[in-house]
């Protein structure tokens, strides 16, 4: 008959245990990788959304805050920052699978009516923005704002 090699029969199971604990480890990496430029790139879109709300508002307002929309271009340039450095880590294939779809482009058309065919100004309802729904109440001075900002827009505290 034959023998078995008990002690090179433990040695290769050890070696493919290795080959897979380390393939596991991998993947699991690369989808913690994944994962935290998925969450990074969510987290800009909102700073954005965030930026674009607080500059239409002070517009609308007739008001300036200029410190107030560099915390938040700053807060976008960070999480902007954080994506490259992941980015950086991954491989082409890696970084495609978390793009995320083409989001919409806003384009001014010119109108195609003449201007007397418009609708006059107070046929148009005005509904006041509302990003979530939700609110919270800064710690600084106390004023109520939109649950998911990142600055209060009243005195510009990091919330």
């Amino acid at each position: 008959m034959f023998e078995l090699d008990i002690d090179m029969l433990k040695e290769q199971g050890m070696q493919l245990f290795d080959t897979a604990k380390k393939t596991a480890q991998d993947i699991a990496d690369k989808g913690k990788n994944q994962l935290e430029l998925l969450n990074q790139q969510a987290r800009l879109s909102k700073a954005q959304r965030q930026l674009g709300a607080l500059v239409y508002s002070l517009h609308k307002a007739g008001e300036e805050n200029q410190p107030l929309v560099d915390k938040y271009i700053d807060a976008v340039a960070e999480v902007e920052k954080t994506i490259e450095e992941l980015k950086a880590n991954m491989t082409p294939e890696e970084c495609a699978a978390c793009e995320p779809e083409e989001e919409e482009q806003f384009v001014v058309d010119e109108p195609a009516a003449p201007a007397e065919e418009a609708p006059a100004e107070e046929e148009i309802e005005e509904e006041p923005i509302k990003l979530r729904g939700e609110t919270k109440t800064c710690p600084v001075c106390k004023a109520e704002v939109d649950g998911d900002a990142l600055f209060c827009n009243h005195c510009g505290a990091q919330l």
